[in-house]
């Protein structure tokens, strides 16, 4: 393959190191998961050199501890509801379809239409497999959703929420509850405390986190029913022998600051009242 000459910007430039997280891991002898597909692209993708400075081993294990457990959520939705319909919100280069969505009833994987020009230089649309080049915002994109039950309708959105506006993500949730109520939505929540150097880089970087939660409690008021939490830092700790030099990490795993600074969270969307 040759590597493309595609430019990203803003938003899209992190899916570089999401996917490249998942390149290494996938080469690891004691890897998290295996990601054959992903590797594959990755041969024909340029790498940004300017991220460099983003990328160092403890995000990496984090960007695939991510992966992992939204991973292990997905799985157990499938295992529970027959003809599931899932639908990945910024999906970038995901290839969660490949990697556990094999027998769900149709996958859908949206992001803004030149991450899925890309994409469909690597990619291949199937039958059950289905790539939609636009905003998550363009609420359009939830007229293409399949008719199903709505208990069996899956909605994620790994790595997207925290780069909106606190009244995007409300009238995202206020269209979801509308349009799928009881659907299950799998998304992250990012807290106040990881507004630091992080941050600070991916502003400049085109890139600015926005949406801020500090108590995964404050959904409730948006329409969401929470049902599980994972926290990252914790989910990162069970793997010490990875932590390296950050292995301090696990004393201050449990203060309330640290423990929300990446949440993942499974929630059933309530209907309008």
């Amino acid at each position: 393959m040759t590597q493309s000459p595609i430019k990203l910007t803003g938003v899209p430039r992190t899916m570089l190191m999401t996917t490249r997280a998942r390149v290494d891991e996938h080469q690891r002898a004691d890897a998290l998961f295996r990601d054959p597909k992903v590797f594959e692209w990755w041969q024909a993708i340029a790498w940004d050199s300017e991220l460099d400075r983003l990328y160092i081993p403890l995000s990496q294990l984090g960007w695939a501890v991510r992966a992992h457990t939204f991973d292990r959520m997905v799985q157990e939705h499938l295992a529970s509801h027959a003809d599931t319909v899932v639908i990945e919100l910024g999906a970038g280069l995901s290839t969660r379809y490949y990697r556990v969505g094999q027998h769900c009833k149709c996958w859908i994987d949206l992001d803004l239409p030149e991450v899925i020009n890309l994409r469909r230089q690597l990619d291949t649309e199937t039958e059950k497999h289905h790539l939609i080049g636009q905003s998550a915002l363009d609420f359009s994109w939830m007229d293409r959703v399949p008719n199903c039950p709505p208990e069996n309708l899956l909605i994620v959105a790994e790595g997207l929420l925290m780069y909106f506006k606190l009244e995007q993500v409300q009238e995202l949730i206020q269209q979801l509850r509308q349009r799928f109520p009881s659907a299950t939505f799998m998304f992250e929540i990012i807290g106040g405390v990881s507004k630091g150097r992080v941050a600070k880089v991916l502003a400049e970087l085109g890139a600015p986190m926005q949406w801020l939660v500090n108590d995964e409690r404050d959904l409730d008021a948006m329409g969401l029913r929470i049902s599980q939490v994972f926290s990252l830092i914790q989910e990162n700790c069970r793997y010490p022998h990875r932590l390296g030099a950050w292995r301090w990490i696990r004393w201050i795993t449990k203060l309330p600051a640290f423990r929300n600074a990446s949440l993942l969270l499974e929630a059933k969307i309530l209907p309008l009242s």
